[in-house]
C-alpha cells in the first residue's frame, strides 16, 4: 500500500508539472533520448568525453567524485541518442531535499561554474531539453537546475526555464606578461611591485595542510563580515584530494619574508581556463598578498597556453585585474508548484541563517 501511494503522489504532482512547467507549449523538435550508461561505459567517463570539445573541468571524473563527497550527489550518466547514433553526453547529480527530487548540471552552492550537456555538432539543444522533460517525468523530478554557455536565454525560455543571473570577470590570459600587466589597474600593479619588493613569496602547494589554513583565513573573511562559510572544513580538503592527482588544481599559498602564511587561494583548471574557487588572507594586507596570490595564477595559466581566467564573480577587487564583466545565466525548471514555492522560501532562510550565525558567533566572542 506504501508503495502505491507514493506513486499515486508522484502522478498527482506531474499533473501540477504539466500546467507549471509549460511543456505543452514547448516547440516540437526531433526526439532524442537519454540512456543511462552501463556500470562499465560509466567507469570510462573521461574517455567517453574527451572528443567534446567544449568539455570543462566540471565534466570530469575528478570533479565528479568531488561532488559526491563534499555535497552528497548522486552522480548521474547518460548518453544522448538519438534512434541509432550516441550524439553526446550528460551528468549531473541527484540530490533529496525533503520531499523533493532535484537534478543539478549543477545546483547552485555546489562550487561548480558549469556542467550541463556535451553534444555533438549540429545537435538541436532543444532536442535534448525535451529529453530532459521526458526524464523528469518518468523518475519524479521536482526541479532540474543547468548551467552551460550554450544555453542561450530565448530557447530556456521557450521550454520553461527561469533564469538566475549573475557576472564574472574574465580575464584574457596570454603568453606576455607585460601585457596582461598593462591590462590592471594601476592599483594592482602597484600592489603586486610591493608585494614582491617586500620579499612575499608564492608557493604552489600538493600537501593538503593548505586546505586548513585556507578554511581558517576564509572563516576570518566571513566572520569580520558578519558571516559564517557556506560549506564545512572538510570541503576545501576533498577539492584537494580530488584534482590534484589528475593535475586539475592549481593550490596556491603566500608568505612573507618571514615565513607566515598571509594567503591561500585554489584554482581549478581545464585546457583552456583557469578557475577561480576560493581565495583568503589574514586581516593585514598592507603587503598586497591578494594582488600576488591572483598575478601568480595569472601568470601559471597564462605559461600553460590557458587563454581565460575566470574569477568567478564581480566586485570593484576583481574588476581591477583587466578582465571584461560576463553575464553568467543559470536556469531552473520546477516541475512540481510546490518546488517553486519551497525553492524560494529556502533561499531567504539560507541567507537568513548565514548572518544570523554570524551575529551568534560574533556576540559570543565578544
Amino acid at each position: 500500500m506504501l508503495e502505491q501511494r507514493s506513486t499515486e503522489i508522484v502522478k498527482m504532482n506531474w499533473v501540477d508539472a504539466t500546467d507549471e512547467s509549460t511543456t505543452d507549449a514547448a516547440p516540437q523538435v526531433a526526439a532524442l533520448s537519454l540512456v543511462p550508461l552501463t556500470d562499465a561505459d560509466a567507469a570510462r567517463w573521461d574517455e567517453l568525453i574527451a572528443a567534446y570539445v567544449d568539455r570543462q573541468v566540471f565534466h570530469s571524473q575528478a570533479w565528479l567524485d568531488y561532488l559526491v563527497a563534499s555535497r552528497g550527489a548522486q552522480i548521474r550518466k547518460w548518453s544522448i541518442r538519438d534512434r541509432s547514433r550516441t550524439l553526446g553526453y550528460f551528468c549531473a547529480g541527484l540530490v533529496s531535499k525533503g520531499p523533493f527530487r532535484v537534478l543539478g548540471s549543477p545546483l547552485k552552492g555546489w562550487g561548480t561554474n558549469s556542467m550541463g550537456p556535451l553534444l555533438s555538432q549540429g545537435v538541436d539543444m532543444g532536442a535534448f531539453l525535451a529529453a530532459l522533460d521526458t526524464l523528469a517525468r518518468s523518475e519524479g523530478l521536482a526541479m532540474v537546475e543547468l548551467e552551460h554557455p550554450a544555453l542561450h536565454p530565448a530557447l530556456m525560455t521557450a521550454w520553461g526555464y527561469a533564469a538566475t543571473t549573475l557576472w564574472t570577470y574574465r580575464v584574457e590570459l596570454s603568453g606576455d606578461e607585460q601585457a596582461m600587466l598593462k591590462r590592471m589597474s594601476k592599483g594592482r600593479r602597484s600592489g603586486i611591485k610591493k608585494a614582491i619588493k617586500s620579499g612575499l613569496s608564492v608557493e604552489e602547494c600538493d600537501d593538503l595542510s593548505l586546505a586548513g589554513e585556507y578554511y581558517d583565513q576564509f572563516s576570518g573573511v566571513m566572520r569580520r563580515k558578519g558571516l559564517v562559510p557556506t560549506y564545512p572544513r572538510e570541503v576545501p580538503r576533498l577539492l584537494m584530494q580530488s584534482l590534484l592527482p589528475k593535475a586539475r588544481l592549481l593550490a596556491l599559498r603566500v608568505r612573507d619574508s618571514n615565513g607566515q602564511v598571509l594567503a591561500t587561494g585554489l584554482f581549478p583548471f581545464d585546457n583552456g581556463t583557469l578557475y577561480f574557487w576560493g581565495g583568503a588572507s589574514v586581516p593585514e594586507r598592507e603587503l598586497c598578498p591578494n594582488d600576488l596570490l591572483h598575478w601568480h595564477a595569472m601568470c601559471f595559466g597564462a605559461r600553460r597556453g590557458m587563454r581565460c581566467y575566470d574569477m568567478s564573480g564581480w566586485g570593484p577587487f576583481k574588476k581591477e585585474f583587466g578582465g571584461e564583466l560576463a553575464t553568467v545565466q543559470r536556469w531552473h525548471k520546477c516541475y512540481w508548484r510546490s518546488a517553486r514555492w519551497a525553492r524560494k522560501a529556502y533561499e531567504f532562510y539560507f541567507k537568513q541563517r548565514l548572518r544570523l550565525d554570524g551575529l551568534i558567533r560574533r556576540g559570543h566572542q565578544e
